[in-house]
């Protein structure tokens, strides 16, 4: 079975990996591009090799030709695109965070569920390969029982454009994110550090730069995290930062796991881009290094097996809810001073 996507926006990000890795993924086709912009859609089809340029939703919602999206628009979209596209019959899969808030996700969900479509959230980071062998390690008890973990995410950006300075974007629309580092990559880092651990995040604690509370404008913050069987996480995420290094440490009561060059679709110029896992224990220490994985190809084709009923996303609906509860907990916790607990957050049945 083949998958007919069409990929909405064409942004940096769709130029400069959903597309290409889309166009690699097995079982998909990319058929069609969406736009408002024709001349700069049929310059970015031209490009990628794409067939078809649709300049609105609902043009592209009435092509028989298209059976899934993939959504790497601006997040206060995501929402209606995902309730647009449940309407017509089609799949999304959705760049995160699923939407702009708790609420719109919870309709988003529903809609899809209710009209029989697969939704997806991209937190394409669960299938990098160095990810997926430390959290083979961490549940086969290979380190025994986790006591704590740690995740540094900066942004790999240069000083120049880290500047608070920079020219806006949507990205500071307050219509279209609903926070800063946190909800632009610190959700990375925590759902990561989760993924890694098997554990869920049941309580959080922050700090943050931030110098307004509605919308937060943080651009460097700190995630204490309390996590279901009793390990404690912490997340760091930055803009401020960008010659720092990712580092991810697992310490456990029987040995350590120390990952380095992940996240390597973040990386700066001149850094390593190998990842590699370091194993210390009583016997010893080992290392063992990574290529790169192409973490969105492996995202939509793991998508692909859901729609034809071969198991679910890789982060589902659910999952992509429960992203969305931590970050307003982190939040609460940041402007409260306090520890918030995320089922506080999580919505009702």
């Amino acid at each position: 079975m083949t998958i007919r996507w069409a990929l909405l926006g064409t942004g940096r990000h769709a130029d400069g990996r959903a597309a290409p890795q889309l166009k690699t993924a097995a079982g998909s086709v990319l058929a069609a591009v969406l736009s408002r912009d024709r001349a700069r859609g049929e310059a970015f089809a031209k490009k990628h090799g794409i067939a078809k340029v649709h300049i609105s939703m609902d043009e592209l919602l009435r092509d028989r030709d298209i059976d899934a999206l993939y959504d790497a628009t601006p997040d206060g979209l995501h929402a209606p695109n995902a309730a647009a596209a449940a309407a017509a019959g089609k799949h999304i899969l959705i760049e995160k965070p699923l939407a702009l808030s708790l609420a719109e996700g919870v309709a988003s969900s529903a809609a899809c569920r209710r009209h029989g479509v697969k939704l997806g959230v991209v937190f394409q980071q669960r299938h990098d390969a160095v990810h997926q062998e430390a959290r083979r390690l961490v549940l086969a008890g290979e380190i025994g029982d986790v006591v704590s973990a740690l995740v540094q995410l900066p942004l790999a950006v240069s000083s120049r454009s880290a500047a608070p300075q920079a020219a806006p974007t949507w990205r500071t629309d307050p219509a279209m994110r609903s926070g800063g580092i946190v909800m632009s990559i610190g959700d990375h880092a925590y759902d990561t550090l989760a993924y890694l651990l098997g554990q869920d995040i049941v309580e959080v604690s922050a700090f943050t730069d931030a110098t307004r509370d509605n919308p937060p404008d943080e651009r460097a913050g700190g995630m204490l995290l309390h996590l279901s069987r009793g390990a404690i996480g912490y997340a760091y995420a930055s803009f401020r930062t960008p010659y720092a290094r990712r580092p991810f440490e697992i310490h456990g009561t029987k040995g350590s796991l120390i990952l380095t060059n992940t996240y390597s679709y973040l990386i700066g110029a001149g850094e390593d881009a190998t990842p590699s896992l370091e194993l210390v224990n009583d016997k010893g220490r080992t290392v063992r290094h990574f290529p790169p994985s192409d973490c969105f190809r492996l995202e939509v084709e793991q998508f692909n097996r859901a729609i034809e009923g071969k198991g679910e996303p890789m982060t589902t609906a659910e999952d992509g809810l429960r992203a969305l509860a931590i970050t307003d907990a982190i939040y609460a916790a940041w402007r409260g001073g306090r520890v918030a607990k995320v089922a506080d957050f999580m919505p009702r049945s």
